[in-house]
């Protein structure tokens, strides 16, 4: 005969589900010291390859892809990045992918935020130019191009250009007196193609605190032309990044039709330096820095 206890739940029959309910849990088994270790390890470095790809809408895509290389070989690595959509899409990726902190992140933001700028990446403690994003094919812009024109000549029109039309800030310069194939090198870009510099320079500066300060262009060569200025002013990234007035040299090239074939630059504060002031935040309103 079964006893029943005046307790609850004691010396009382229980079904088999109640007791398999009631039964101790046993302890998580330990894992084996070979799969911890491998659990701590860091992964391989060797070569990497990451996709990610943002589709909710057919209107807005981003597809992001990084292609890291041995390590061994620093220099051989890069982002390919397309992006279509509005403004407003774009921005959002832009502020999400910059917050990611990587290399490849912040030069897909870049390219999110309207067409893409070259940035430096960091690697073991140098700074390496990296191409232009996406900026559209080669094509030729302005009127007919100036042919014939002497080094003088061109000199005067590029100090019309800097120092009334600010075109490192506006990008309003004179397109017939560069080759539609000008390449175009500072320590964080290499662009060949008068369009996409200019499509560049649309989605950096905000003109309105923007300046650049010519302090001295001339001919130095026939076909070289040599100018000094100094620039300040801020991005026009959501973050309201400032970029501290620096100098800049700028050498010009011109090819046997008298056209701009090369603008090459170099600054006062590295191309590291630049990067960082990019994605840097600012706060309170923009002003004139200079």
């Amino acid at each position: 005969m079964l006893q029943h206890s005046s307790l609850p739940g004691v010396g009382r029959t229980r079904s088999p589900a109640a007791a398999a309910a009631a039964a101790p849990v046993a302890p998580w088994p330990a894992r084996p010291a070979a799969a911890a270790a491998a659990a701590r390890s860091p992964r391989s470095t060797t070569s990497t390859t990451t996709t990610a790809t943002a589709t909710s809408d057919p209107s807005r895509d981003l597809n992001l892809n990084t292609h890291h290389q041995n390590h061994t070989q620093p220099h051989n690595r890069g982002v390919d990045i397309t992006c279509t959509g509005n403004s407003h899409s774009r921005r959002t990726l832009l502020t999400q992918l910059a917050a990611a902190g990587t290399v490849a992140g912040l030069r897909a933001a870049a390219a999110a935020a309207g067409g893409a700028v070259g940035l430096t990446a960091a690697t073991a403690g140098r700074a390496a130019a990296l191409p232009l994003g996406p900026l559209g094919p080669v094509r030729r812009v302005g009127g007919d191009k100036r042919t014939g024109l002497s080094a003088e000549e061109v000199a005067a029109v590029l100090k019309r250009d800097l120092a009334e039309g600010q075109y490192f800030v506006t990008g309003d310069l004179t397109r017939e007196i560069f080759a539609d194939d000008c390449r175009f090198v500072d320590p964080t870009n290499d662009v060949t193609g008068l369009s996409k510099y200019l499509t560049a320079l649309g989605v950096l500066f905000d003109p309105k605190y923007s300046k650049v300060e010519l302090l001295d262009i001339r001919v130095t060569d026939p076909r070289v032309i040599e100018a000094d200025w100094r620039l300040g002013g801020y991005l026009v990234f959501p973050w309201n990044p400032r970029v501290e007035p620096f100098t800049g040299h700028t050498i010009y090239t011109l090819n046997e039709e008298g056209l701009v074939s090369e603008q090459r630059q170099s600054w006062s504060i590295s191309g590291a330096t630049a990067l960082q002031q990019s994605f840097t935040p600012s706060w309170g309103p923009r002003r004139q820095l200079f």
